[in-house]
């Protein structure tokens, strides 16, 4: 493991839908295509289909999101799921964000070894599946305002912080 000294440093790459597909599902904002909406007057196109909670988990929230923007490199305090919903984030002004994702580890916990990090463009919607181990969402370039929507039960299961057992710098 690398501590304080030798940190574990995440090199970041463009968000994909291939790359991101073990964590979630992404829409372009600007995707084409969909179907005729409000007597021709607009385009519906097709988004996440396969958003999902828990039973346990019967309150709907749609809640919005301001962040400051932060440099790079970035050393990240925490990672976290959701292990009752999926996320979803959509942006309503934002230039980049930053992101990292870890599947789990043997004993449920996030595998730093095997993180990724990602930089999204201000127009892609982001979907974190049911339970994935994720960062916050990091502005880069400005602030940012986004909306979110999930569920939540109202207890701990809600939101599952975890602090890394080392120093990760995204860069």
């Amino acid at each position: 493991m690398a501590g304080a000294r030798n940190p574990l440093r995440l090199h970041t790459q463009p968000l994909t839908a291939e790359a991101f597909a073990p964590f979630g599902s992404l829409v372009a904002i600007d995707a084409a295509g969909g179907r005729a909406v409000n007597q021709d007057r607009g385009r519906r196109i097709p988004g996440i289909s396969d958003l999902a909670h828990d039973a346990a988990a019967t309150r709907q929230v749609l809640d919005l999101y301001h962040l400051r923007p932060s440099p790079l490199p970035f050393t990240l305090a925490c990672f976290e799921r959701h292990v009752l919903t999926s996320q979803v984030f959509i942006p309503i002004r934002c230039e980049r964000l930053l992101l990292a994702v870890a599947p789990d580890d043997p004993k449920g916990q996030p595998d730093a070894a095997r993180a990724q990090a990602f930089i999204a463009g201000g127009g892609t919607i982001i979907h974190y599946r049911t339970g994935v181990w994720h960062s916050p969402l990091i502005a880069l370039d400005g602030p940012a305002s986004l909306s979110m929507l999930m569920w939540e039960a109202g207890d701990a299961r809600d939101c599952e912080e975890v602090v890394p057992p080392m120093t990760i710098e995204l860069v």
